[in-house]
């Protein structure tokens, strides 16, 4: 029996016909959060669907997995309705507090909101194939997602630092993904998109906006000077006398004050090298919501028919694009 391994180095004497069928390019699409403006994600999916434009990947970023999720499941219909009818105190009513000292709140009733959107699928199991952008909040690299739950994924991606508890996956602390590049265009292309579609709601290039970037600079001027140094070390030098085995065991896992200064760094580390350039799309949409406001659903209808209206705009463009990239 020949497996693929072997027909590597297997000859077969025949005639291959000509393919006379034109082979259209695969197509990603790259969603960016920004909470509750997420709803003009729906908008434009629903003109691409509604005009045969085929979407093979989707990679997203934060409140952008949420429409992902529901679009490849075959739910968003459902989701579009009860995000209409979403008030303010329903998005609170997510928020439980943390138990830990890793974040002020945890996701938990989050995910059980997007579960309810998956019908128990998983992230290898549909089609259009996702990829949820999240960041290990460790290492400091971005990290991709496209085998598992999810679910648990969407809450990685989402799971801002210093608000939300990080989520644990594979060894890794995962965090929101807009600490690279809240538009992951880069990630579609990686998925195999020939043609990449990026959709940017949102207001900045990453999940913090520069006005922390003088806070975090003077936090770290004033926690390296001298006189911080010394109490550091004497308090570090109390610590080992006085404080249990358990305290030193904790001390491995960082505290939301820890999570948030790593967080900032990360991001201003990447606002200084990619200096918040979007790149690696084809087309970019960019649906005018952003002045809205990310937590207030008063405006959801309307944010519905900007991205409409956005992708009925885009339409001539994107079969020109397919047209040029057709074999």
């Amino acid at each position: 029996m020949l497996t693929e391994k072997s027909l590597s180095s297997y000859s077969i004497s025949m005639t291959i016909p000509p393919n006379n069928h034109p082979q259209r390019p695969k197509i990603g699409l790259a969603l960016s959060g920004a909470s509750g403006r997420a709803i003009a994600h729906i908008g434009i999916l629903e003109v691409f669907r509604e005009n045969n434009i085929p979407i093979d990947y989707i990679s997203a970023c934060s409140s952008g997995c949420v429409v992902a999720a529901s679009f490849a499941c075959g739910t968003m219909d459902k989701l579009k309705e009860d995000w209409l009818k979403l008030e303010r105190k329903t998005l609170l009513d997510f928020f439980m507090l943390d138990k830990t000292s890793n974040g002020i709140f945890d996701l938990e009733k989050f995910g059980q909101w997007v579960a309810a959107y998956t019908n128990g699928k998983r992230l290898e199991e549909v089609a259009p194939r996702l990829g949820f952008v999240s960041a290990d909040i460790v290492s400091g690299v971005p990290v991709l997602l496209s085998l598992g739950d999810i679910a648990k994924a969407a809450q990685a991606s989402c799971a801002v630092p210093g608000l939300f508890r990080p989520v644990d996956w594979g060894g890794m602390r995962l965090v929101d993904g807009g600490l690279y590049n809240i538009v992951p265009t880069t990630q579609a292309k990686e998925m195999g998109a020939d043609i990449v579609i990026g959709v940017d709601i949102a207001a900045t290039r990453y999940m913090f906006s520069n006005k922390w970037y003088p806070i975090k600079k003077t936090y770290d001027a004033l926690r390296n000077s001298l006189p911080a140094r010394a109490y550091m070390k004497v308090h570090r030098a109390i610590d080992k006398i006085l404080v249990s085995a358990t305290r030193a065991q904790a001390d491995t896992d960082p505290g939301v004050f820890a999570l948030l200064d790593r967080a900032l760094e990360i991001t201003i580390a990447n606002a200084e090298k990619y200096k918040g350039v979007i790149s690696g799309y084809d087309l970019l949409l960019e649906p005018n919501v952003k002045h809205l406001g990310k937590i207030s659903f008063k405006n959801s209808l309307m944010m519905l028919e900007e991205g409409r209206r956005i992708a009925m705009g885009a339409l001539p463009k994107i079969r020109k694009l397919i047209d040029s990239k057709t074999l």
